[in-house]
Formats: C-alpha cells, structure tokens, sequence
C-alpha cells in the first residue's frame, strides 16, 4: 500500500541554518523535531555554509595538491566542528558515532579527488559527485540525530527518485516523472523523510545538479511529489526584503508578497529564491514562507499565488 498523501509538510534548511556557529544546527534539530512531533514532514538539506564553494575551489585546483589537501582539510574541520556541537548537547549522540561517519564519508571524497587527479581531466560526471558532497553528508547525520529522539527515517536519494533533464551542472526537473517514482516508494505515515537538495539524477541515473543555490528547487519538487500544501524555507533572515538588507538600512521585510511580484524582485545579485522553485511552486499552488533560523518565533514572510 502507498502511504505517500496529503498532510505533509516540508522544511528546507540552508547553508547558513546548518552551522555551528550561532547554534544554529540545534535550531534546526529543534525544528525538525518539534514539527516531526505533530506532523509529517519531509526536511530537505543544503551543505553547510562555503562547504559547496570549498568543493568547487578543490575541484579546480586538482594541478596543485597542497591546494586540494588544504581545501579536503578544510571541509573535514568545518565538519567537526558541526558534530562536535552536536554530540556536547543536550541531544544524548555519541561524537564518536558521527565521526564514524564523518571519516568514511571523507575517505569516500578523498578516493573520487584521487581517481579524479589520475584521470587528469575534469569530467563533469565526476566533478557534481565531489561538488555534492556536503549535502549527502549532512543527510547521513541528521539521519543519526532524529533517530536518537526516536524517530524512523526514510532517505530519498534524489539521483533515483527526482529525474531531471539538462546538463551536470544545472539540470530541470522532470516533475511528472518524478511524482510517480516517489508515489511508488513505500513511506510509513511516522517517518521523517530526509533529502539532499541540490541533486537530482538523469535519465541514465547518473548524478546531476539543479544549478547553485538550488536546494529551494528541491524543496518545492519534494513537496508537489509528496502533495504537500505548505513548505517552510528556513535561511539566516527574517523573510523576504524589497532590497538586500545586506547591503541598505532602508530594506522593507514583506510579510506576504505573491509570485508573481516576487518574480519581478529576484535578480542575480539579489539571490532570494531559486528561479525555477518560484515556477514550481505557483504552478502547483504550494504554500511557502521564509523564516529566520535565528528568530524561529517570527512569522516570516508568506508567498501567495495570485496566479
């Protein structure tokens, strides 16, 4: 029997909501289990903060070793750092337990870096591998940390179940096809799903990328996949601004704005949302609101179709 339906929630967290610093991994756990207490929900991931730019800086300093063993240690450090606070909380895992992860995980990246600077070429069906590393690693954690609080876990690995048409590095989703290779799966109503964004798979099941910054893509194709009506954003601000609060005192926060003014706002150097996950998401009516892992009470600003 399928259990995949209706009731289902999904949270995405971003880069900067699963880091260390600020505690902002723990909000994020909290999250996720309070949510998972009440709802079903489904949680997509990105890499944490820089961890996807250092992996491209290694890929393209492959000519000079010092380089690629400066950025693998780098990786490996912000990675400690994140399971460290994890495992001195108050959530009851063993650091060793995610080490153990952590270390074949890293042996994993190592070997493709190896093989990759063998081959002396860049083949682009290597490079997304390496490029998409950090969000099958925080997957694999958070896999550990919601199962301590009790809960069963199904993974989806979106080079299987999210079919997608383009290129390595930037490819669109499929969608229909994609919703029947999800409705397909066997989900139990009490798992908590968990799902690398970013990653998608061609139709030779080979790994490919939804472009940069495209976890909210992800977000949104999980939810028209699992029939969900609402998806919760979470990133390091309070909602959506009319102008990047980054760089002018005067930005004004929206509470709500509809797509398609948020289309008319969404620029290259202004990232708010993923292009295609504002597309995907008017079309089949999701309801979406950004939030602040840092202020989680805030409302947040809420995204309406006014189609």
């Amino acid at each position: 029997m399928n259990l995949v339906n209706y009731g289902m929630k999904i949270l995405k967290f971003g880069g900067s909501s699963l880091i260390h610093t600020n505690n902002n991994i723990l909000n994020a756990i909290d999250i996720i289990v309070r949510n998972a207490k009440t709802e079903r929900i489904g949680v997509v991931l990105s890499a944490p903060h820089k961890i996807t730019n250092y992996l491209i800086l290694l890929v393209n300093s492959l000519s000079n070793r010092s380089l690629v063993n400066h950025y693998l240690l780098v990786v490996k450090r912000t990675f400690i750092k994140i399971i460290k606070l994890i495992s001195t909380s108050n959530i009851g895992i063993n650091f060793d337990v995610l080490c153990l992860i952590l270390i074949n995980e890293f042996n994993n990246l190592s070997n493709m870096v190896i093989e990759l600077i063998k081959l002396n070429t860049l083949r682009q069906c290597d490079v997304v591998k390496i490029i998409s590393w950090g969000e099958k690693l925080i997957v694999l954690i958070m896999d550990k940390v919601v199962k301590v609080y009790g809960f069963h876990v199904t993974i989806i690995d979106p080079t299987k179940k999210i079919l997608a048409n383009g290129n390595y590095l930037e490819s669109v989703v499929d969608i229909n096809t994609s919703i029947r290779n999800i409705n397909n799966m066997i989900i139990p109503n009490a798992n908590v799903i968990l799902m690398p964004g970013f990653i998608a798979g061609n139709k030779y099941c080979e790994l490919v990328l939804l472009g940069r910054n495209s976890s909210d893509y992800s977000a949104i194709i999980l939810a028209v996949c699992l029939k969900a009506k609402k998806c919760e954003i979470w990133k390091d601000v309070d909602g959506i601004y009319d102008q990047d609060p980054k760089f002018s005192s005067k930005a004004k926060l929206f509470k709500y704005i509809y797509y398609n003014d948020l289309l008319n706002l969404i620029k290259p150097e202004f990232k708010i949302l993923h292009l295609n996950s504002v597309f995907l998401a008017k079309k089949f009516n999701i309801d979406c609101i950004i939030k602040n892992i840092n202020n989680p009470n805030l409302s947040g600003t809420i995204l309406l179709n006014n189609n």
